[in-house]
């Protein structure tokens, strides 16, 4: 019996499911991708993605931390390709980045396994999503939420597949730390 295995239909086999209530912040992905031996059985594996949401608290009303938000973004030096003043997310899908987020190492934002004891998120080229908005808290106050999920590949390799990488939430509490500063400071 041969033990090759091809896989099949991943995108167009692919039943995704979302378990977010927050959007687009958050949440699980189901992905069922369908494997098929040399002799055509076929057996399903689902993969499942998650991407947490890290919430801060902000003791201002939302306009003043929605600016120190915009503010936290450009301190740390993302890009910003999403902005929507209506919904107050600001963020980049694309943000390609190596070894640092503005003062952030990426080894501590980011896990994307590792090599030799080296982390892949030090060394590797990595595509990130990175996600914020500010919303309305009972009190009063702000919540600032965010996300942040990503790929990695070794860029000194011709390896051609990318490795997934996870928050470790370091970078969301850092975005929320500016956000306070800011809003202290005004």
């Amino acid at each position: 019996m041969s033990a090759t295995v091809l896989l099949t239909g991943v995108s167009s086999g692919c039943a995704t499911q979302s378990a977010s209530t927050n959007g687009d912040f958050g949440g699980s992905r189901v992905q069922t991708a369908v494997l098929q031996n040399t002799q055509g059985a076929a057996t399903g594996i689902n993969m499942v993605s998650t991407t947490d949401v890290n919430s801060a608290l902000i003791n201002a009303p939302v306009e003043k931390a929605w600016m120190a938000l915009q503010e936290a973004y450009t301190t740390l030096g993302i890009p910003v390709t999403e902005l929507n003043q209506q919904t107050r997310t600001i963020g980049n899908n694309t943000y390609r980045v190596r070894r640092r987020i503005g003062d952030v190492p990426t080894m501590r934002a980011l896990d994307c396994g590792g090599d030799s004891g080296m982390p892949n998120a030090e060394t590797y080229q990595l595509l990130l999503t990175v996600k914020s908005r500010i919303i309305p808290n009972d009190a009063g106050g702000s919540v600032v939420q965010s996300t942040l999920e990503g790929t990695g590949k070794n860029a000194t390799t011709a390896a051609s597949s990318d490795v997934r990488c996870s928050s470790m939430g370091v970078l969301e509490k850092r975005i929320a730390d500016l956000v306070k500063a800011k809003v202290a400071a005004k």
